[in-house]
Protein backbone atom coordinates (compact mmCIF):
# COMPACT_ATOMS: atom_id res chain seq x y z
CA UNK A 1 0.00 0.00 0.00
CA UNK A 2 1.33 3.58 -1.03
CA UNK A 3 2.20 5.99 1.86
CA UNK A 4 -0.61 8.02 2.87
CA UNK A 5 0.32 11.69 2.03
CA UNK A 6 1.67 10.42 -1.51
CA UNK A 7 -2.16 8.13 -2.15
CA UNK A 8 -3.68 10.92 -1.62
CA UNK A 9 -2.04 13.51 -3.46
CA UNK A 10 -2.08 10.93 -6.48
CA UNK A 11 -6.09 10.20 -6.41
CA UNK A 12 -6.37 13.73 -6.23
CA UNK A 13 -4.18 14.28 -9.29
CA UNK A 14 -5.80 11.47 -11.09
CA UNK A 15 -9.50 12.70 -10.56
CA UNK A 16 -9.05 15.59 -12.35
CA UNK A 17 -7.12 14.21 -15.36
CA UNK A 18 -9.91 14.20 -17.35
CA UNK A 19 -11.65 17.13 -16.12
CA UNK A 20 -13.16 19.58 -18.89
CA UNK A 21 -15.10 22.89 -18.84
CA UNK A 22 -14.16 23.48 -15.16
CA UNK A 23 -11.46 23.53 -13.65
CA UNK A 24 -10.71 22.77 -9.98
CA UNK A 25 -9.42 25.37 -7.68
CA UNK A 26 -5.85 24.21 -6.24
CA UNK A 27 -5.00 23.07 -3.02
CA UNK A 28 -2.84 25.68 -2.08
CA UNK A 29 -5.62 28.65 -3.27
CA UNK A 30 -8.35 27.22 -1.03
CA UNK A 31 -9.50 29.39 1.54
CA UNK A 32 -12.97 29.94 3.86
CA UNK A 33 -15.77 27.92 3.24
CA UNK A 34 -13.69 26.10 -0.05
CA UNK A 35 -10.91 25.01 2.44
CA UNK A 36 -13.14 23.19 5.20
CA UNK A 37 -15.25 21.60 2.57
CA UNK A 38 -11.67 20.19 0.90
CA UNK A 39 -10.55 19.20 4.77
CA UNK A 40 -13.64 17.36 5.33
CA UNK A 41 -13.74 15.56 2.28
CA UNK A 42 -9.94 14.66 2.78
CA UNK A 43 -10.33 13.84 6.59
CA UNK A 44 -13.82 11.69 5.64
CA UNK A 45 -13.52 10.13 2.52
CA UNK A 46 -10.87 11.39 -0.19
CA UNK A 47 -10.62 14.56 -2.67
CA UNK A 48 -11.84 13.89 -5.88
CA UNK A 49 -12.97 15.36 -9.12
CA UNK A 50 -16.47 14.42 -8.75
CA UNK A 51 -17.01 16.75 -5.69
CA UNK A 52 -13.99 19.35 -6.59
CA UNK A 53 -14.88 20.18 -9.76
CA UNK A 54 -17.79 22.51 -8.66
CA UNK A 55 -15.34 24.14 -6.69
CA UNK A 56 -15.40 27.31 -8.27
CA UNK A 57 -18.80 28.04 -6.60
CA UNK A 58 -18.07 26.62 -3.09
CA UNK A 59 -21.81 26.49 -1.94
CA UNK A 60 -22.51 24.26 -4.66
CA UNK A 61 -19.48 22.24 -3.72
CA UNK A 62 -20.66 21.72 -0.10
CA UNK A 63 -23.93 21.11 -0.90
CA UNK A 64 -23.13 17.71 -2.85
CA UNK A 65 -20.83 16.77 -0.16
CA UNK A 66 -23.29 17.54 2.39
CA UNK A 67 -25.93 15.45 0.68
CA UNK A 68 -23.54 12.75 -0.20
CA UNK A 69 -21.64 12.28 2.84
CA UNK A 70 -24.98 12.43 5.01
CA UNK A 71 -26.33 9.98 2.86
CA UNK A 72 -24.15 7.38 0.99
CA UNK A 73 -21.35 7.61 3.41
CA UNK A 74 -22.58 7.31 6.49
CA UNK A 75 -23.44 3.97 8.21
CA UNK A 76 -26.63 4.24 9.46
CA UNK A 77 -29.46 2.94 8.55
CA UNK A 78 -28.35 1.30 5.96
CA UNK A 79 -24.47 -0.04 5.97
CA UNK A 80 -22.05 1.51 3.35
CA UNK A 81 -21.19 -1.13 0.93
CA UNK A 82 -24.69 -1.30 0.02
CA UNK A 83 -25.25 1.81 -0.90
CA UNK A 84 -21.28 2.23 -2.79
CA UNK A 85 -22.78 -0.89 -4.76
CA UNK A 86 -26.23 0.85 -5.53
CA UNK A 87 -24.27 3.99 -6.48
CA UNK A 88 -21.89 1.65 -8.95
CA UNK A 89 -24.92 0.53 -10.61
CA UNK A 90 -27.02 3.51 -11.02
CA UNK A 91 -23.84 5.47 -12.42
CA UNK A 92 -22.99 2.19 -15.11
CA UNK A 93 -26.91 3.05 -16.10
CA UNK A 94 -26.39 6.57 -16.42
CA UNK A 95 -23.39 6.35 -18.10
CA UNK A 96 -20.90 8.20 -16.00
CA UNK A 97 -17.79 6.04 -16.74
CA UNK A 98 -15.71 7.90 -14.06
CA UNK A 99 -18.66 7.29 -11.28
CA UNK A 100 -18.49 3.80 -12.24
CA UNK A 101 -15.23 2.83 -11.92
CA UNK A 102 -14.60 4.84 -8.90
CA UNK A 103 -17.74 3.23 -7.42
CA UNK A 104 -16.57 -0.29 -8.29
CA UNK A 105 -13.87 0.22 -6.79
CA UNK A 106 -14.91 1.50 -3.71
CA UNK A 107 -17.27 -2.03 -3.66
CA UNK A 108 -13.56 -3.86 -3.74
CA UNK A 109 -12.15 -1.79 -0.88
CA UNK A 110 -15.33 -3.32 1.60
CA UNK A 111 -14.18 -6.88 0.52
CA UNK A 112 -16.95 -7.15 -1.82
CA UNK A 113 -14.84 -8.71 -4.73
CA UNK A 114 -17.38 -10.67 -6.29
CA UNK A 115 -20.29 -8.14 -5.93
CA UNK A 116 -17.73 -5.70 -7.98
CA UNK A 117 -16.51 -7.88 -10.70
CA UNK A 118 -20.46 -8.71 -11.18
CA UNK A 119 -21.25 -4.86 -11.05
CA UNK A 120 -18.46 -4.01 -13.32
CA UNK A 121 -19.47 -7.01 -16.00
CA UNK A 122 -22.90 -6.10 -16.12
CA UNK A 123 -23.91 -9.76 -15.60
CA UNK A 124 -26.89 -11.34 -13.66
CA UNK A 125 -25.37 -10.82 -10.03
CA UNK A 126 -25.66 -14.55 -9.78
CA UNK A 127 -22.07 -14.78 -7.22
CA UNK A 128 -23.21 -11.54 -5.37
CA UNK A 129 -24.38 -12.40 -1.89
CA UNK A 130 -28.29 -12.81 -1.96
CA UNK A 131 -29.44 -9.96 0.19
CA UNK A 132 -26.76 -7.80 -1.47
CA UNK A 133 -28.11 -8.96 -4.83
CA UNK A 134 -31.62 -8.56 -4.23
CA UNK A 135 -30.79 -4.71 -3.57
CA UNK A 136 -28.92 -4.41 -6.35
CA UNK A 137 -31.33 -5.81 -9.05
CA UNK A 138 -33.96 -3.64 -6.99
CA UNK A 139 -31.65 -0.29 -8.35
CA UNK A 140 -30.83 -2.01 -12.11
CA UNK A 141 -34.75 -2.25 -12.82
CA UNK A 142 -35.88 1.17 -11.00
CA UNK A 143 -33.20 2.74 -12.83
CA UNK A 144 -33.44 1.83 -16.03
CA UNK A 145 -36.01 3.97 -18.18
CA UNK A 146 -39.13 1.65 -19.64
CA UNK A 147 -37.96 -1.36 -17.26
CA UNK A 148 -41.22 -3.18 -16.26
CA UNK A 149 -41.52 -5.84 -13.46
CA UNK A 150 -40.06 -3.75 -11.38
CA UNK A 151 -39.26 -5.77 -7.81
CA UNK A 152 -40.90 -3.84 -4.82
CA UNK A 153 -38.15 -2.56 -2.77
CA UNK A 154 -36.22 -4.52 -0.79
CA UNK A 155 -35.56 -1.87 2.29
CA UNK A 156 -37.25 -0.71 5.30
CA UNK A 157 -39.75 2.18 5.43
CA UNK A 158 -37.07 3.14 8.10
CA UNK A 159 -34.14 3.06 5.49
CA UNK A 160 -35.77 4.26 2.87
CA UNK A 161 -34.91 8.28 3.10
CA UNK A 162 -31.53 7.24 3.49
CA UNK A 163 -31.32 5.33 0.31
CA UNK A 164 -33.78 7.81 -1.49
CA UNK A 165 -31.14 10.44 -0.33
CA UNK A 166 -28.58 8.57 -1.84
CA UNK A 167 -30.45 7.99 -5.01
CA UNK A 168 -30.72 11.67 -5.09
CA UNK A 169 -27.14 12.68 -4.47
CA UNK A 170 -25.24 9.88 -7.25
CA UNK A 171 -27.59 10.69 -9.80
CA UNK A 172 -26.65 14.71 -9.95
CA UNK A 173 -22.89 13.82 -9.53
CA UNK A 174 -23.46 11.49 -12.24
CA UNK A 175 -25.30 13.94 -14.47
CA UNK A 176 -22.63 16.44 -13.55
CA UNK A 177 -19.97 14.44 -14.48
CA UNK A 178 -21.31 12.93 -17.31
CA UNK A 179 -20.64 16.75 -18.84
CA UNK A 180 -17.69 17.91 -16.77
CA UNK A 181 -15.54 14.32 -16.61
CA UNK A 182 -14.46 12.92 -20.47
CA UNK A 183 -14.72 9.29 -19.28
CA UNK A 184 -12.63 7.86 -16.46
CA UNK A 185 -8.86 8.20 -15.70
CA UNK A 186 -8.40 4.18 -15.63
CA UNK A 187 -8.33 3.45 -19.35
CA UNK A 188 -8.16 -1.00 -20.14
CA UNK A 189 -5.00 -1.64 -21.03
CA UNK A 190 -4.52 -1.99 -24.75
CA UNK A 191 -8.66 -2.45 -24.29
CA UNK A 192 -8.68 -5.40 -22.46
CA UNK A 193 -11.76 -5.29 -20.33
CA UNK A 194 -9.94 -7.67 -18.07
CA UNK A 195 -7.14 -5.47 -17.38
CA UNK A 196 -9.15 -2.97 -16.71
CA UNK A 197 -11.35 -4.96 -13.97
CA UNK A 198 -7.65 -5.57 -12.31
CA UNK A 199 -6.53 -2.34 -12.03
CA UNK A 200 -10.12 -1.18 -10.65
CA UNK A 201 -9.88 -4.13 -7.83
CA UNK A 202 -5.62 -2.73 -7.56
CA UNK A 203 -7.12 1.06 -6.45
CA UNK A 204 -9.98 -0.37 -4.45
CA UNK A 205 -7.30 -1.80 -2.03
CA UNK A 206 -5.77 1.87 -1.77
CA UNK A 207 -9.18 2.99 -0.22
CA UNK A 208 -9.01 0.13 2.42
CA UNK A 209 -8.03 3.40 4.61
CA UNK A 210 -10.93 5.55 3.27
CA UNK A 211 -13.55 3.05 4.82
CA UNK A 212 -11.74 2.59 8.14
CA UNK A 213 -12.78 5.52 10.42
CA UNK A 214 -16.33 5.70 11.65
CA UNK A 215 -18.13 9.00 10.12
CA UNK A 216 -19.84 11.51 12.74
CA UNK A 217 -23.53 10.98 12.17
CA UNK A 218 -24.28 15.22 10.61
CA UNK A 219 -20.89 16.63 11.02
CA UNK A 220 -21.23 18.35 7.58
CA UNK A 221 -24.50 20.21 8.37
CA UNK A 222 -23.25 23.23 9.63
CA UNK A 223 -21.30 23.99 6.26
CA UNK A 224 -24.32 25.35 4.80
CA UNK A 225 -27.19 27.31 6.80
CA UNK A 226 -30.53 25.43 8.29
CA UNK A 227 -33.42 25.88 5.66
CA UNK A 228 -36.83 24.36 4.85
CA UNK A 229 -37.78 20.85 3.29
CA UNK A 230 -39.25 21.53 0.07
CA UNK A 231 -42.73 19.66 0.20
CA UNK A 232 -41.93 17.56 -3.06
CA UNK A 233 -38.89 15.94 -0.97
CA UNK A 234 -40.85 14.92 2.22
CA UNK A 235 -39.51 11.49 1.21
CA UNK A 236 -36.77 12.56 3.88
CA UNK A 237 -38.42 13.30 6.94
CA UNK A 238 -38.80 10.15 8.61
CA UNK A 239 -34.76 10.79 9.10
CA UNK A 240 -34.25 13.87 10.82
CA UNK A 241 -30.42 14.54 9.77
CA UNK A 242 -31.24 13.13 5.72
CA UNK A 243 -33.92 16.02 5.79
CA UNK A 244 -31.77 18.41 7.50
CA UNK A 245 -29.07 17.67 4.62
CA UNK A 246 -31.63 17.49 1.75
CA UNK A 247 -33.05 20.91 2.86
CA UNK A 248 -29.76 22.49 3.07
CA UNK A 249 -28.68 20.93 -0.29
CA UNK A 250 -31.49 22.04 -1.88
CA UNK A 251 -31.84 25.67 -0.87
CA UNK A 252 -28.36 26.54 -1.96
CA UNK A 253 -28.98 24.84 -5.50
CA UNK A 254 -32.03 26.82 -6.10
CA UNK A 255 -29.96 30.15 -4.59
CA UNK A 256 -27.12 29.63 -6.59
CA UNK A 257 -28.98 28.77 -10.07
CA UNK A 258 -31.19 32.35 -9.76
CA UNK A 259 -28.77 34.64 -10.88
CA UNK A 260 -27.93 32.71 -13.97
CA UNK A 261 -31.55 30.80 -15.07
CA UNK A 262 -34.63 32.87 -15.72
CA UNK A 263 -37.79 32.17 -14.48
CA UNK A 264 -39.30 31.24 -18.02
CA UNK A 265 -36.50 28.30 -18.16
CA UNK A 266 -37.20 27.12 -14.36
CA UNK A 267 -41.08 26.57 -15.73
CA UNK A 268 -40.34 25.07 -19.15
CA UNK A 269 -38.06 22.34 -17.57
CA UNK A 270 -40.52 21.87 -14.57
CA UNK A 271 -43.44 21.16 -16.73
CA UNK A 272 -41.77 18.96 -19.09
CA UNK A 273 -40.63 17.09 -16.22
CA UNK A 274 -43.63 17.18 -14.45
CA UNK A 275 -45.23 14.82 -17.18
CA UNK A 276 -42.51 12.49 -17.55
CA UNK A 277 -42.98 9.21 -15.89
CA UNK A 278 -39.58 8.00 -16.35
CA UNK A 279 -39.82 5.93 -19.60
CA UNK A 280 -37.48 5.32 -22.02
CA UNK A 281 -36.46 8.68 -24.19
CA UNK A 282 -36.10 7.93 -28.64
CA UNK A 283 -32.70 8.04 -29.69
CA UNK A 284 -33.44 10.65 -32.12
CA UNK A 285 -32.99 13.77 -29.36
CA UNK A 286 -35.49 15.83 -31.57
CA UNK A 287 -38.21 14.61 -28.64
CA UNK A 288 -37.02 17.99 -26.41
CA UNK A 289 -37.63 20.57 -29.15
CA UNK A 290 -41.45 20.44 -28.48
CA UNK A 291 -40.38 21.37 -24.86
CA UNK A 292 -38.80 24.13 -26.04
CA UNK A 293 -41.43 26.37 -27.95
CA UNK A 294 -40.98 30.33 -26.94
CA UNK A 295 -37.33 30.22 -25.75
CA UNK A 296 -34.54 31.59 -27.87
CA UNK A 297 -30.86 32.44 -27.17
CA UNK A 298 -29.33 31.38 -23.87
CA UNK A 299 -32.58 30.02 -22.33
CA UNK A 300 -33.30 27.95 -25.47
CA UNK A 301 -29.73 26.12 -24.23
CA UNK A 302 -29.85 25.80 -21.34
CA UNK A 303 -33.45 24.43 -20.92
CA UNK A 304 -32.16 22.08 -23.47
CA UNK A 305 -29.43 21.03 -22.01
CA UNK A 306 -31.55 20.42 -18.55
CA UNK A 307 -34.03 18.42 -20.17
CA UNK A 308 -31.86 16.38 -21.84
CA UNK A 309 -29.70 15.87 -18.57
CA UNK A 310 -32.90 14.77 -16.79
CA UNK A 311 -34.55 12.78 -19.16
CA UNK A 312 -31.39 10.65 -21.07
CA UNK A 313 -28.50 11.85 -19.47
CA UNK A 314 -26.56 9.73 -22.23
CA UNK A 315 -27.63 12.05 -24.87
CA UNK A 316 -25.61 14.74 -23.68
CA UNK A 317 -23.05 15.95 -25.90
CA UNK A 318 -19.99 18.43 -25.96
CA UNK A 319 -22.51 20.36 -28.30
CA UNK A 320 -25.43 21.03 -25.66
CA UNK A 321 -22.52 21.88 -22.98
CA UNK A 322 -20.60 24.06 -25.34
CA UNK A 323 -23.85 26.11 -25.95
CA UNK A 324 -24.38 26.42 -22.59
CA UNK A 325 -20.62 27.89 -21.34
CA UNK A 326 -20.45 29.97 -24.74
CA UNK A 327 -17.64 32.00 -25.77
CA UNK A 328 -17.09 34.02 -22.31
CA UNK A 329 -16.35 30.81 -20.48
CA UNK A 330 -17.47 31.69 -17.15
CA UNK A 331 -17.15 28.59 -15.31
CA UNK A 332 -18.34 30.05 -12.03
CA UNK A 333 -21.63 30.53 -14.21
CA UNK A 334 -21.46 27.14 -16.12
CA UNK A 335 -21.17 25.05 -12.72
CA UNK A 336 -24.70 26.99 -11.60
CA UNK A 337 -26.13 25.95 -14.53
CA UNK A 338 -25.27 21.89 -14.19
CA UNK A 339 -25.72 21.95 -10.91
CA UNK A 340 -29.23 22.96 -11.24
CA UNK A 341 -29.71 21.19 -14.03
CA UNK A 342 -28.64 17.72 -12.48
CA UNK A 343 -30.31 18.61 -9.36
CA UNK A 344 -33.73 19.09 -11.15
CA UNK A 345 -33.21 15.98 -12.92
CA UNK A 346 -32.37 13.80 -10.27
CA UNK A 347 -35.19 15.11 -8.26
CA UNK A 348 -38.20 13.79 -10.33
CA UNK A 349 -36.38 10.46 -11.00
CA UNK A 350 -36.34 10.19 -7.34
CA UNK A 351 -39.53 11.17 -6.50
CA UNK A 352 -40.58 9.06 -9.03
CA UNK A 353 -39.61 6.28 -7.00
CA UNK A 354 -40.32 7.50 -3.72
CA UNK A 355 -43.81 7.77 -4.63
CA UNK A 356 -43.61 3.98 -5.77
CA UNK A 357 -42.54 2.86 -2.73
CA UNK A 358 -45.07 4.59 -0.63
CA UNK A 359 -47.61 2.87 -2.57
CA UNK A 360 -45.88 -0.75 -2.01
CA UNK A 361 -46.32 0.28 1.82
CA UNK A 362 -49.89 1.86 1.86
CA UNK A 363 -47.82 4.53 3.21
CA UNK A 364 -48.20 8.27 2.62
CA UNK A 365 -45.76 10.32 3.84
CA UNK A 366 -46.00 13.58 6.36
CA UNK A 367 -48.08 15.68 3.13
CA UNK A 368 -49.89 13.98 0.66
CA UNK A 369 -48.48 13.02 -2.52
CA UNK A 370 -48.99 15.91 -5.39
CA UNK A 371 -50.17 16.23 -8.45
CA UNK A 372 -48.39 17.07 -11.81
CA UNK A 373 -49.14 20.74 -11.95
CA UNK A 374 -48.56 20.95 -8.36
CA UNK A 375 -45.45 19.39 -8.79
CA UNK A 376 -44.04 21.47 -11.91
CA UNK A 377 -45.23 24.91 -9.71
CA UNK A 378 -42.73 23.51 -6.82
CA UNK A 379 -39.85 23.56 -9.08
CA UNK A 380 -40.31 26.14 -11.30
CA UNK A 381 -40.63 28.11 -7.40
Amino acid sequence: MLPPQFRFWLFDQMSVKTMRYVSAIPDRQAEGLTKKVYDMIREDFFRNGSLTSRSKVTELMAAIWIAGRESMLVADKVDRTSKDAICAVLSQINDCPYCEDMLVSLVHASGEHKAAEDIFGQNDLDSTDPKLRDRLEWVRAIATPGAENVPPSPFSKAQMPEILGTLLAMSDINRFSHVVMDDSPVSAPFGVKAGKALQLRLFGSELVPTRRLPLQLGRSLSLLPQADLPEDLAWAEPNPRIADAVARYAAAVEREAASVISLQVRQVVAQSLATWQGEQMPISRSWVEGDLIGLTGEDLNIARLAIVLAKAPYQVDGTLAEAVLGHERDEARFVRILAWASFVGSRRFVNLIARQSAQESSQSFTRPPIDTKQHAAELAS
